[in-house]
C-alpha cells in the first residue's frame, strides 16, 4: 500500500504535465496454440504473459505472441486483412468533433457504492454482529487487513480488542473526507485502532492526546482513570499523569487515589511538577495511600518515603513531629530508623544552611529555604487550615488530622476552584501569622 500511494503522489506531481497519461488495462493472455509437450514449439513461444493494453487490437492474440520468422524462411502474404494492407479504421471521417457522450465519474459512483454499502465483498465479525464493508477500504488504511495472506468472506475480531461500536466509528471515519471523533470514544477508538494498525487515525487521537487543551490537570486525570486495566492504553496513561499540577491535592481526597499503582504513585511524589502547600503534603499523601491497607502496602514505604524532601520541609514541624503527632500509623512511620535518620540528616541541612547565612551576613526567608533545583511547584490555597511560611513557629502545629480537615473540604469546593489556587510568591517578604518571629 505505501508503494501505491508513493506512486499515486508522483501521479499528483506530474498533474501539470500538459502530456494526459494514456488509460490501460493489464491482462494476462495465455497462447492457445502453445503446447509445451510439443517437439515442434520453439524455445522462444510463449504460454502466457501479462501486458498493459490500451487499444482493442493489442488483444488480438497474433500481436501478443507474433512468432519471429527463422533467417531464410519465405513469408507468404495469403489472407491478408485490411488492416495489414494499409486500410485505417482510426480514420474515419468527422470521429474527432462527434459529441461524446458524458459518463458518471468513477470516484463518485465508487464512493456511492462505498457509502451505500453496495456489493459489499467481506463480513466483519464481532461477538456475531456482522458488518457488511468493502475489504479495499479496510485495505487502505488498515495494516491488519492489508496483510492478510488470505482474504475469506468472513473475518472475526476480537471483542476485547475492537468493540463492535469502535469498528463502527472506525469504519465511518475510512469512509469521511472530514473525520471526527468524539471525546467519549476516543480510548476505545484508539484500542482497535491499535489492533488493527490504522496509523493515520492514531495519529489523529495522538493530536488530542497531545493537546493540553484538551486534556490537562482535572480532564487528564479523567483520562487517566478511564485508561486503567487496559495495557493498551498504558503510554497514555504515562502522559496523562505529567499532566496533573494544581489538581492534585483533589485526586488524593477522591476514593480513586487509594488504588492508584504504587509505580505511579512514586512518580506524582518524585515530580518537581505537583503543586502543594508545603513538603509536609508530600508525607501526608503517603501516609494516606499507605493507610488503605498497611498490611499490604507497608512494603513499598521506605520507596515512597525517599520521595520526600525533608529539607524542604518547616524544621520547627520536623522538631516536633515524632514526639507530638498523634495519628498512630503516622507517628510509626517517622519513628522507623531509616526514616528517623532522614529527618535528622534535613535538621541538621537546614540549621547549617540557617547558620551559614548567619555567618555570611545574610537574611534567612522563605525563599532561601524553598529555592533551589529540588523544589517542588508551591501554592497558597487559601482553604488551607495549616498553610503557614516555611519558617514560621507555628508550623509544629501541623497535624494529619488537619490535612484529613482539608481533603474533606476540597470535596465540597466548586470544580474548577484548583485552578483559581495562586502560586506562592516566593519573594514575597510579608509576616507569617501576625507578625511571628521567623527563624
Amino acid at each position: 500500500m505505501d508503494e501505491v500511494m508513493r506512486q499515486n503522489a508522483a501521479h499528483h506531481q506530474e498533474a501539470d504535465n500538459p502530456v494526459k497519461r494514456e488509460l490501460t488495462c493489464s491482462v494476462h493472455f495465455t497462447n492457445p496454440k502453445f503446447k509445451p509437450e510439443s517437439s515442434l514449439s520453439s524455445d522462444d513461444e510463449l504460454g502466457s504473459v501479462t501486458r498493459l493494453v490500451s487499444k482493442p487490437e493489442d488483444l488480438e492474440l497474433e500481436h501478443v505472441f507474433k512468432r519471429t520468422a527463422k533467417p531464410g524462411a519465405l513469408v507468404y502474404a495469403t489472407n491478408r486483412s485490411l488492416l495489414s494492407i494499409g486500410y485505417d479504421f482510426e480514420e474515419a471521417r468527422d470521429w474527432l468533433t462527434a459529441e461524446q457522450p458524458q459518463k458518471e465519474q468513477l470516484t463518485k459512483v465508487l464512493r456511492y457504492m462505498m457509502e451505500t454499502h453496495s456489493k459489499a465483498t467481506v463480513q466483519i465479525d464481532i461477538n456475531k454482529m456482522y458488518f457488511n464493508c468493502h475489504l479495499a477500504v479496510l485495505q487502505v488504511y488498515s495494516k491488519f487487513f492489508m496483510e492478510l495472506e488470505q482474504t475469506p468472506v468472513v473475518i472475526t475480531l476480537p471483542e476485547d480488542k475492537v468493540s463492535q461500536k469502535a469498528f463502527m466509528l472506525i469504519y465511518k471515519w475510512m469512509l469521511s473526507d472530514e473525520p471526527y471523533l468524539e471525546r467519549k470514544d476516543i480510548l476505545n477508538v484508539f484500542v482497535a485502532a491499535s489492533y488493527l494498525r490504522v496509523d493515520d487515525l492514531l495519529s489523529h487521537c495522538w493530536m488530542y492526546f497531545d493537546d493540553e487543551s484538551c486534556f490537562n490537570e482535572e480532564t487528564a486525570c479523567i483520562l487517566y482513570l478511564d485508561t486503567q486495566c487496559n495495557p493498551a492504553l498504558d503510554v497514555v496513561r504515562n502522559v496523562m499523569l505529567t499532566r496533573i499540577h494544581k489538581f492534585l491535592l483533589t485526586f488524593v481526597a477522591t476514593r480513586d487515589f487509594l488504588n492508584l499503582p504504587v509505580k505511579h504513585l512514586l512518580y506524582l511524589l518524585s515530580s518537581n511538577t505537583i503543586c502543594v502547600n508545603t513538603e509536609v503534603e508530600i508525607l501526608f499523601i503517603a501516609v494516606r495511600w499507605l493507610s488503605h491497607d498497611w498490611a499490604l502496602r507497608r512494603v513499598h514505604l521506605l520507596k515512597l518515603i525517599t520521595c520526600v524532601r525533608f529539607s524542604l520541609m518547616p524544621l520547627w514541624y520536623l522538631l516536633c513531629v515524632r514526639q507530638q503527632e498523634p495519628y498512630k500509623l503516622l507517628n510509626e512511620i517517622v519513628n522507623f530508623s531509616d526514616v528517623d535518620e532522614m529527618i535528622n540528616e534535613a535538621i541538621a541541612s537546614i540549621t547549617s544552611t540557617i547558620y551559614d547565612s548567619q555567618l555570611e551576613g545574610k537574611r534567612v526567608d522563605h525563599a532561601s529555604l524553598l529555592k533551589g533545583s529540588n523544589k517542588r511547584m508551591w501554592i497558597r490555597d487559601q482553604a488551607c487550615p495549616y498553610y503557614h511560611r516555611v519558617g514560621c513557629p507555628n508550623t509544629r502545629d501541623i497535624r494529619y488530622a488537619h490535612f484529613v480537615t482539608y481533603l474533606k473540604a476540597l470535596q465540597q469546593q466548586p470544580n474548577d476552584s484548583f485552578a483559581n489556587v495562586q502560586f506562592l510568591d516566593l519573594d514575597d517578604d510579608s509576616e507569617c501569622c501576625n507578625g511571628v518571629r521567623l527563624i
